[in-house]
């Protein structure tokens, strides 16, 4: 039984047999992380999925250097905090717990004290949570969570998040549409950040997304004057 009790296939086993001698390097990282989501023609989301990854962990050296919190660790946290994504099948609303246990494997190999590992896994594990955090949850975990949002309300997901406000609409389904991805945006910049670098990166992130969607309000109201 694994500690968020999910079960690793013959798949997930056989690569981390594999990767079992990595060293604590990125690089290592990067390639047992391209292993475990395997990207392939049939599965071009496993490739988002690995660069996605790796842009979460561009934000953690960026969140770590500024706050003072332990670049390595939460760098690589970072980028094993998707790792599961493949292992979950369909089951994505649990992909971070199948993160979390696919992790301590690793983190384990690697000789990670308990400690440093604890922290890592569990901000694994939490890093889909938005307002219903633990009380106990520390600045380390939050900012795993936080580095995956700031990516998530990047210009690449406010590109795809456009397209799906715009695409084929009428200019009343789009102003509904753009209005609501407002709202959902501005909570997203109330949320509890662990650090003040994240809440300026995110607000940052978010106040260009919504110039962006009220570029399009501007263009679809007038499409009522003629």
């Amino acid at each position: 039984m694994e500690v968020y009790g999910t079960v690793l296939s013959k798949r997930a086993l056989k690569i981390l047999k594999q990767h079992e001698h990595d060293d604590k390097s990125i690089s290592c990282v990067k390639s047992f992380l391209y292993d475990m989501l395997e990207p392939t023609p049939e599965r071009g989301d496993m490739m988002y999925r690995y660069e996605h990854s790796v842009r979460v962990a561009e934000n953690a050296a960026v969140i770590s250097e500024a706050e003072g919190l332990p670049k390595d660790d939460l760098t690589i946290a970072c980028l094993l905090h998707d790792v599961g994504y493949r292992e979950c099948q369909d089951d994505f609303v649990r992909h971070q717990f199948y993160s979390a246990d696919i992790s301590k494997h690793y983190l384990e190999n690697m000789g990670y004290c308990s400690d440093s590992l604890q922290e890592m896994i569990r901000g694994i594990a939490l890093h889909n949570l938005t307002d219903k955090l633990p009380e106990d949850m520390t600045v380390f975990q939050m900012s795993i969570r936080d580095c995956d949002d700031i990516d998530r309300f990047d210009m690449i997901r406010t590109s795809m998040l456009l397209g799906k406000c715009v695409n084929e609409k009428t200019n009343e389904e789009i102003i509904a549409s753009c209005n609501h991805a407002i709202d959902v945006t501005k909570w997203i910049m109330s949320l509890q950040r662990g650090t003040r670098t994240a809440q300026n990166m995110i607000n940052e992130k978010c106040q260009k997304r919504i110039a962006l969607l009220q570029d399009v309000l501007v263009q679809a109201n007038k499409g009522f004057q003629y």
